[in-house]
């Protein structure tokens, strides 16, 4: 998996290797990785596994601003697949929940002109997006609010999108205050229809042809 903080000149990509991996193929990861000059961390415990036909992420991560200000924070987290590109559509599915965490008073906002806070993708296609309204959630003393919980595509993945690609992300956007934190828990799946080949078509077409014929005569 790659994670990706940016957030202005502090930014950081890192890969992410899987501390083990059942015998499934499911792996499991968590770590902490800090930001440049001590400027955030960001905690994971999260799982993963994909194929040329199915993924999945699932798991908690928080960040924490360490930078003394108030600092505007983009995060990806990408899987990738080992699908063929043009070969599949998609059916997803995806969930989010969060709390802020402040010591003190604190803030956490939505990015003003960012459609949502949470979208997930397939390569370039945005396949969900969560907390579309924006989000301006305060605290005057320590502890800790939610944010609420929002899920898109069923128990089962069912959104359709018009690839299933070779990776799988969660994006977020969001405003923090100083030394405060935000906890997320996410989730997404996708799998992979085939689509038909172009032969495949021509035969539907001449099967309903021919069951027109014989109805008309």
């Amino acid at each position: 998996m790659q994670l990706t903080v940016n957030t202005g000149a502090f930014g950081k990509t890192v890969e992410l290797d899987p501390n083990s991996v059942s015998p499934g193929g499911v792996g499991t990861y968590s770590g902490v990785v800090l930001g440049t000059g001590g400027t955030w961390q960001l905690n994971y415990n999260l799982t993963a596994s994909s194929s040329g036909s199915n993924a999945t992420q699932a798991g908690t991560f928080s960040i924490t601003n360490l930078s003394g200000a108030e600092a505007m924070y983009s995060i990806r987290l990408a899987l990738p697949t080992s699908a063929i590109p043009g070969d599949l559509t998609g059916l997803f599915n995806g969930a989010l929940s969060g709390t802020l965490i402040t010591q003190g008073a604190g803030y956490f906002r939505s990015v003003v002109g960012q459609p949502s806070m949470w979208a997930a993708t397939t390569e370039s296609a945005t396949v969900g997006q969560l907390f579309t309204a924006p989000m301006n959630v305060v605290r005057n003393s320590s502890g800790a609010t939610s944010l609420g919980t929002q899920s898109f595509g069923g128990m089962q993945p069912s959104a359709p999108a018009p690839i299933f690609g070779t990776n799988i992300a969660i994006n977020l956007n969001f405003t923090l205050s100083a030394n405060a934190t935000v906890s997320f828990s996410s989730s997404l799946g996708g799998v992979g229809v085939p689509v038909p080949a172009p032969g495949a078509f021509a035969l539907l077409g001449a099967a309903g042809l021919a069951a027109g014929r014989r109805r008309r005569r």
